[in-house]
């Protein structure tokens, strides 16, 4: 398959878009998956707004450990503590990089970049052990899904 890319730079178009046009014999597979790399990369978000003890904070997505949900509220974990958020954890799981970040339980989805280890040394469950020293369960639901992320992280 031979790709040619060319740039073209339209001063007609606001700062913050971007036009393709794509060009191609037929549909295919690979035509499909193209498309679906440029929507992701369109969707996903690169900062939340954050409140811990009444101010506001611009977080940058890549630093969050996690994201999860306690008492009818989601809040998101960094190094520098818990923030409360008002997205819902299935809006964010729509909206964060699907290479980055993964749906544990359902009231968690983790950063795969800030988990330290998993351990599966409990017969049937999963912790997944951050680098900030907490650790989360992966639900029964999603043991397959996790495994499925560590056989292809590990070729």
């Amino acid at each position: 398959m031979k790709i040619n890319i060319n740039t073209n730079i339209n001063s007609n178009l606001k700062d913050d878009e971007i036009e393709i046009i794509i060009n191609a014999s037929n549909n295919s597979e690979y035509l499909n998956k193209i498309i679906q790399n440029i929507q992701s990369i369109s969707d996903n978000i690169d900062t939340i707004v954050g409140s811990k003890d009444n101010s506001l904070s611009i977080l940058n997505v890549q630093d969050i450990i996690c994201f999860y949900s306690r008492e009818q509220n989601n809040y998101c974990k960094t190094k520098n503590g818990e923030f409360r958020i008002k997205k819902k954890l299935y809006e964010l799981e729509e909206s964060l990089p699907q290479k980055s970040f993964i749906r544990i339980s359902n009231s968690c989805i983790a950063n795969v970049n800030h988990i330290e280890s998993f351990d599966l040394s409990k017969i049937g469950n999963i912790i997944i052990k951050f680098v900030d020293g907490s650790s989360e369960y992966v639900s029964k639901r999603k043991i397959s899904s996790i495994m499925k992320f560590l056989r292809e992280r590990g070729n």
